[in-house]
């Protein structure tokens, strides 16, 4: 039972800095992108930024699918998958503004808040394209975790990453005393990309305590979707939201009525915000400020928008309609086929200039869009994974290509 809730956010992620220097400039560009959106800015290529914006908008209900990596010594450690989903339901209360205690927020702050639209989904296929249960569970013979990412390698004693533009990665493991939990920003290696929640603070626990609820995986989640501590880590800091009011520092416990610890704003801390330090029966609400900061993840170019095309949802992303089988008399050349980092795309005659032209993949999941400016075009592959593809091209037909 934690007795005291300590997020480590601000510590982690000043040694990732530390130890991937080329990270500032990484958060820099994003933090821009948060406010300059449609700015063409992606992770890993798998979007050709030259046409981001003519992707699809950001769904109303965005759906990311989470595999949890229960990383257990004990018997008691390996937590059930009763607990795990008692986890994923949490989530989606709190993230879709459907938890019973919102009704808790004072009355000056309940126009603030929000329902953000975002649904977690336990990963029904695996990397490799396999039927899934979206929980793995590993044993190991490390007694103690710490916030060093040790967890998220199998060669220190954990459980490898998947592929992060695919996959929300939660690992449960017994962290050292009174760490509850820590995130990775958007922006940090795929490897270290992720969440981690010390076992005793994860779901709903049954046991006593002030963290038995899953407010924590709700706070953790919220690093990860790029939004700060409310108190912006700094005594009277900047959370990069406009409508969180400034504060001093951590709120623990269960405050009530107004607490005035940073100036004169108007009604003062918003204790109960999910990204304060409150006990979880005492935290109720994000606003729309940190709402709108969490979606502009998802948008075309965004660190977040491959999620919405994940394979992991067996055709729950975004997808286009395609054909049982290629249409005859559809002119197009495809080689090298299979390829491996690049595919020449022929074209017969003039009629294709300025269509939209899609990769796609076996499930019609936009993975890569672009426009037809010439006959013959070089297509850039190499951030997909192994496996068959279509290329579609705007009301004609789609052809198949296998990347190796």
């Amino acid at each position: 039972m934690l007795a005291q809730n300590d997020c480590r956010q601000d510590d982690y992620q000043q040694q990732l800095l530390r130890k991937f220097p080329q990270l500032h400039a990484q958060y820099d560009k994003i933090e821009f992108f948060q406010r300059k959106r449609r700015y063409p800015f992606v992770v890993g290529g798998a979007i050709d930024t030259t046409t981001a914006m003519a992707l699809p908008p950001v769904p109303d209900k965005i759906i990311i699918p989470v595999v949890v990596h229960i990383v257990f010594g004990t018997a008691e450690q390996n937590i059930s998958d009763a607990r795990v989903l008692s986890q994923l339901d949490v989530l989606n209360k709190d993230f879709n503004g459907l938890n019973a205690d919102r009704n808790k927020i004072p009355a000056y702050f309940s126009m603030l808040s929000a329902d953000c639209s975002i649904l977690f989904v336990l990963a029904k296929t695996d990397p490799q394209g396999r039927p899934a249960t979206g929980i793995v569970r590993k044993q190991t013979s490390t007694g103690i975790f710490s916030f060093d990412d040790k967890v998220k390698s199998s060669a220190s004693g954990g459980d490898d990453a998947w592929d992060a533009r695919s996959y929300l990665n939660i690992w449960i493991c017994n962290l050292s005393a009174g760490i509850s939990g820590y995130a990775s920003a958007p922006g940090c290696p795929a490897a270290n990309d992720g969440i981690v929640i010390s076992t005793g603070a994860f779901g709903i626990t049954g046991a006593g305590g002030p963290f038995n609820g899953g407010r924590t995986a709700v706070h953790e989640t919220g690093h990860w979707l790029n939004l700060r501590h409310i108190w912006g880590d700094a005594g009277c800091g900047d959370d990069k939201v406009d409508d969180t009011p400034p504060q001093q520092g951590a709120n623990r416990g269960c405050n009530t009525g107004e607490k005035f610890s940073c100036g004169t704003s108007a009604h003062g801390d918003m204790y109960m915000n999910f990204m304060d330090f409150s006990d979880d029966a005492c935290m109720y609400m994000f606003t729309k400020g940190q709402r709108q900061r969490m979606r502009t993840l998802f948008e075309a170019g965004g660190p977040r928008n491959s999620l919405l095309y994940s394979p992991a949802l067996s055709g729950e992303g975004l997808k286009l309609p395609l054909p049982p089988e290629e249409q005859t008399g559809f002119e197009i050349q495809l080689y090298p086929n299979p390829a491996s980092s690049s595919i020449m795309v022929q074209l017969d005659g003039n009629n294709s200039l300025g269509k939209k032209m899609y990769i796609c993949n076996h499930l019609g999941q936009i993975i890569k869009m672009l426009v037809v400016t010439a006959k013959l075009q070089q297509i850039d592959i190499s951030a997909l994974h192994a496996g068959l593809y279509f290329i579609q091209l705007e009301g004609v037909g789609s052809k198949k290509f296998v990347k190796q």
